[in-house]
């Protein structure tokens, strides 16, 4: 696919977001603004947000079976700076689907979506219309099923790397946990990528690789041995 908050702070429309996504999460109360513990806080501060979205990221991660929810905190720096609003992606990386504008064909929000690849009528993001809901306001009434949301998008971005892990895991068995990993992400970011146990997109997977390891450093999160 190419799709500061001290302990997990939710704010605004997110929290409602957040209440109907990860209610489940073990020890986490993102009605009340908490993710406790939450062992994915860093307090790093070089990005707004950092530690925004932890109580998101590890529900998900549970959700989708995923085994490292911290690689995903590391995907989101590395693809949006964590930037809720960020839009990018003018190559059009899944083209214009019939009836779609350029505009609504790029990447959008935290973990940069792309609602134009391949897009099912009922995907989390799209309006009844089948065009994806660009609001980018808290504030208004279609906030709560936007792309943009970041309940919507991180849930939208770890079942796209689990599915990609689904595929490599059935197209090159005998692969290490770690390395389904690495291949599902370097699919991510560039779709067919890998073709090997040892052969995948290095040169993004060294990118996330790199946050990834001073987010652990910062956090104690045990890193997988990548």
């Amino acid at each position: 696919m190419k799709p500061i908050g001290g302990w997990g702070r939710c704010t605004g429309a997110v929290v409602i977001a957040m209440v109907a996504y990860a209610a489940a999460v073990p020890g986490c109360s993102c009605g009340s603004g908490t993710c406790n513990p939450d062992s994915l806080h860093t307090g790093i501060t070089d990005q707004a947000n950092t530690d925004s979205y932890d109580c998101l990221l590890l529900h998900f991660t549970q959700k989708y079976s995923e085994p490292d929810a911290m690689i995903f905190k590391a995907i989101i720096y590395v693809e949006s700076r964590f930037q809720v609003d960020a839009a990018g992606c003018p190559n059009l990386p899944c083209g214009i689907p019939p009836g779609w504008s350029a505009a609504e064909s790029e990447c959008f929000g935290l973990m940069q979506i792309v609602p134009a690849c391949n897009p099912r009528p009922g995907d989390l993001g799209l309006l009844s219309s089948g065009h994806p809901n660009l609001t980018t306001s808290e504030a208004q009434p279609l906030w709560s099923t936007s792309i943009f949301n970041p309940a919507i998008n991180i849930e939208r971005g770890i079942a796209g790397i689990a599915d990609n892990r689904r595929q490599v895991v059935a197209q090159f068995p005998g692969c290490t946990e770690e390395q389904y990993t690495l291949m599902a992400i370097g699919n991510y970011n560039s779709y067919g990528s890998t073709t090997s146990c040892t052969t995948y997109n290095t040169s993004y997977d060294d990118v996330v690789l790199a946050r990834y390891d001073t987010y652990c450093a910062a956090s104690g999160w045990t890193p997988h041995p990548y």
